[in-house]
């Protein structure tokens, strides 16, 4: 039976290569170079779940074994079982171009073109709709009904990704027995939020991209877009 108090970061990462090696036999006929998987913060800086370095990255010190670095974003590891196999799969997308020398980037590996969005529709991803992000292109592609059931088959530790970096503010309320509105509300008096109200989300209407808020009333408008994020 699974504890989750015996749960470590060395579970995780092993499952990963577990996951890591069924999509590349699965996928991509088991031709992808193992990479050096990782869970690193983003820093608060960027909203990516994840990313594949462009060149090997990790290595011995005299350059015998090369790894690129497959890294999946700590603050995002608790989120749907799906989310994260959605992460880990786009970033194989990648290292499948980068290993067969395609491009699919451009504009400094933010614009994903037409090679990546014809592979991920191979792999079962869908899109909402068939145009690009005019600052990411295809980059917004999400696991279909058909790819999930597939994923959800294989021999895969669902019950594992279930913990994430939240930060001291988060369960230092927890400790002190605080509900949901609560830790809110401690999380504001160190970021400057209003109090005792529960996060909201806000998502750009063009690109897509989300970011959490406990203020009701902001305007906030999407630096790539030039549109004023709604809330959901």
């Amino acid at each position: 039976m699974f504890d989750i108090k015996s749960l470590t970061l060395s579970d995780i990462t092993t499952e990963l290569h577990h996951v890591f090696e069924l999509f590349n036999k699965t996928y991509f006929d088991g031709v992808l170079p193992t990479p050096a998987i990782t869970i690193q913060s983003n820093g608060h800086q960027r909203l990516s779940m994840g990313w594949c370095s462009v060149v090997p990255v990790w290595g011995t010190q005299d350059g015998t074994l090369q790894m690129y670095e497959l890294n999946l974003s700590a603050e995002f590891m608790d989120q749907d079982f799906y989310e994260t196999m959605d992460t880990v799969l786009h970033e194989m997308v990648h290292l499948y171009h980068l290993h067969a020398g395609i491009q699919d980037t451009s504009r400094k590996g933010t614009y994903h073109n037409k090679r990546f969005k014809q592979k991920v529709l191979e792999l079962g991803f869908e899109y909402k709709e068939d145009k690009p992000d005019p600052k990411h292109g295809w980059t917004y592609a999400r696991l279909g009904d058909e790819a999930k059931r597939k994923i959800g088959e294989m021999p895969i530790r669902k019950e594992i990704f279930v913990i994430a970096r939240h930060g001291y503010s988060y369960f230092k309320a927890l400790a002190e027995g605080g509900g949901t509105d609560e830790i809110a509300s401690s999380s504001s008096t160190n970021m400057g939020y209003e109090s005792g109200s529960k996060s909201i989300k806000w998502t750009c209407p063009s690109c897509g991209i989300s970011v959490r808020s406990y203020k009701k009333d902001l305007n906030i408008l999407c630096g790539d877009c030039n549109q004023n994020f709604e809330t959901e």
